[in-house]
């Protein structure tokens, strides 16, 4: 018997299906869309298998510095998660219909 998390996760496998469809996400517009997709889950859990899924080489994470007006300052840094290697990865109808429901110009239907 192994002790610990699984290796495997059906969040991280539905957050590849997101990232399939959208391109690319951050982990906050990555869990807004999750809990409007699927059963509610934590923000760590989302955050989580985001992470561990970058460990493993599923996603990729691009860093990026964005200019603007925010409370704290003039900028802010995000961390942008997209999908490594697309191959095997396909989005299920529930998620390509959501994207396209909500009018998502940037859903890859293919």
């Amino acid at each position: 018997m192994v002790i610990g998390r699984p290796s495997k996760s059906i969040v991280r496998q539905r957050l590849a299906e997101m990232l399939f469809a959208k391109g690319k996400l951050t982990a906050y517009e990555a869990h807004k869309h999750y809990i409007k997709l699927f059963a509610k889950t934590s923000q760590r859990n989302v955050y989580y298998q985001l992470q561990k899924g970058s460990d493993q080489g599923l996603f990729k994470k691009n860093i990026v510095k964005e200019k603007g007006n925010f409370s704290w300052g003039d900028e802010s840094t995000k961390i942008y998660y997209s999908l490594k290697n697309k191959d095997g990865v396909r989005a299920d109808k529930k998620i390509l219909n959501y994207f396209k429901k909500i009018n998502d110009s940037e859903v890859n239907l293919n």
